[in-house]
């Protein structure tokens, strides 16, 4: 009987933290959510800005998911200066839509995300002929030194130490 009490002390501070969180998070999303008319002009501009991430987030299957990493890293950075300029400049829903529809500042944006989806296809295949460069460069210095020991040691340690290491995978 007496470990069931303290089984249930125990249970009722775990449950007290359980709706101390739930507490802390209601009182997160209701400041967030009164904060939502302030960053109106924000999220319009970041949400006309980061469509190509969006879009590169919905269509990623693999299981890295390094598409949308790319593509919204460099779209993000091409959509900052006026992301800025709206903070720091004039912060209202007008200047946020002249911003959206403006040209430039759109024309920033998604090309800063066609450069993010063309890293997403060109780097693999650098990185990789680059590491097939690097191995090929390690299995020429080893065959090199393989060689330069047979000739001090003989062809016989080349068979001791192949017998060895089938030994040591057992």
């Amino acid at each position: 009987m007496a470990k069931k009490g303290k089984g249930g002390a125990a249970a009722m501070a775990v449950g007290g933290r359980k709706s101390k969180a739930g507490a802390n998070r209601l009182l997160v999303t209701v400041a967030l959510l009164a904060l939502i008319p302030f960053s109106l002009p924000t999220m319009l501009l970041l949400f006309a800005g980061m469509l190509p991430s969006l879009v590169a987030a919905l269509t990623d299957r693999s299981s890295s998911r390094f598409a949308w990493i790319c593509v919204g890293g460099l779209n993000f950075a091409g959509l900052s200066p006026a992301v800025l300029n709206l903070w720091f400049g004039h912060h209202e829903i007008t200047y946020a839509l002249r911003q959206v529809t403006s040209v430039p500042v759109m024309l920033m944006a998604y090309v800063a995300a066609a450069a993010g989806w063309a890293l997403y296809w060109v780097a693999p295949p650098i990185v990789m002929t680059i590491m097939a460069a690097t191995s090929k460069r390690r299995a020429t210095s080893l065959h090199a030194q393989l060689k330069k020991i047979e000739e001090e040691w003989g062809k016989e340690v080349q068979s001791k130490a192949a017998m060895s290491a089938a030994s040591d995978d057992l």
